[in-house]
């Protein structure tokens, strides 16, 4: 087992490297395109301030409080697309059989097609995210160790649910060589976490949190943290996370015991 991570381990800092030089290599776009991630930032707070301007609250939240639901939306969601970003080009490698060589690697081909792209941009990123969310948890009121540990752990089932949705996707791509509507939907539901789910209509809120769960990746960290989440959900979130995770790998495994070859 040890063995096994050290070799995962190694393959991925190769693939981050080559990842790396290739971004290198187009500094001007990738630095346009980081700029783009931070002006969109920026415009959001702006937006937030601007209504929070004429308002006190937005759903019963205050501004530090609805800014601290955006940052665990970015937090979630950059770290995914830090690490999982391969999924996003199943699709081609299926199709053009670089798949079948995956399956002979002494790898895991899902690892290999999870995890085939770094993105450094994101995590330049997610520095000034880490920054401003700890400018924001500095600033609300008082919380226990027991609120932080809440919170810490529900952002990690948050990327655990986002993973068990990327591995079905990529699924997906192997059973049916179609990937980009389903990983396109995926991304528009997942920017409505960006706000807390509460600002929404009650059968929206349902269907976030329990049919597409955005709610469960996004709102229920920072509710946990600011004490306005029961148990019984807490526990709904840990519970279907696991339940995602058994059905997203079962359905990985078929999918690649189902698969021919692009050649067949």
């Amino acid at each position: 087992m040890r063995e096994t991570i050290r070799r995962h381990g190694r393959i991925w800092v190769r693939t981050a490297s080559m990842a790396m030089q290739a971004q290198l290599t187009y500094r001007l776009g990738s630095f346009g395109f980081l700029l783009g991630k931070m002006i969109r930032l920026v415009f959001f707070f702006a937006f937030v301030a601007a209504v929070f301007g004429h308002v006190q609250s937005v759903a019963g939240y205050s501004l530090l409080e609805t800014a601290l639901f955006f940052l665990t939306f970015n937090l979630v969601d950059m770290i995914a697309q830090i690490f999982l970003r391969g999924v996003y080009g199943a699709k081609r490698t299926v199709a053009e059989g670089e798949f079948d060589f995956y399956l002979v690697q002494p790898c895991s081909p899902l690892f290999r097609l999870v995890c085939s792209t770094v993105d450094f941009l994101d995590i330049i990123t997610l520095l000034p995210v880490l920054a401003m969310l700890g400018v924001v948890l500095a600033r609300l009121p008082p919380f226990d160790a027991v609120h932080a540990a809440a919170y810490a752990l529900l952002t990690l089932n948050g990327v655990a649910l986002v993973f068990a949705i990327h591995v079905f996707v990529a699924g997906l791509a192997v059973r049916t060589q179609e990937l980009e509507n389903a990983i396109w939907i995926y991304r528009d539901v997942m920017f409505m976490g960006k706000f807390p789910v509460d600002v929404y209509a009650r059968p929206v809120r349902w269907v976030l949190t329990l049919a597409v769960p955005v709610a469960v990746m996004t709102s229920f960290p920072a509710k946990a943290l600011i004490g306005r989440l029961p148990l019984l959900w807490m526990v709904y979130a840990f519970l279907l996370t696991g339940a995602a995770l058994s059905f997203s790998l079962w359905f990985w495994r078929d999918a690649v015991a189902r698969y021919t070859s692009s050649s067949s």
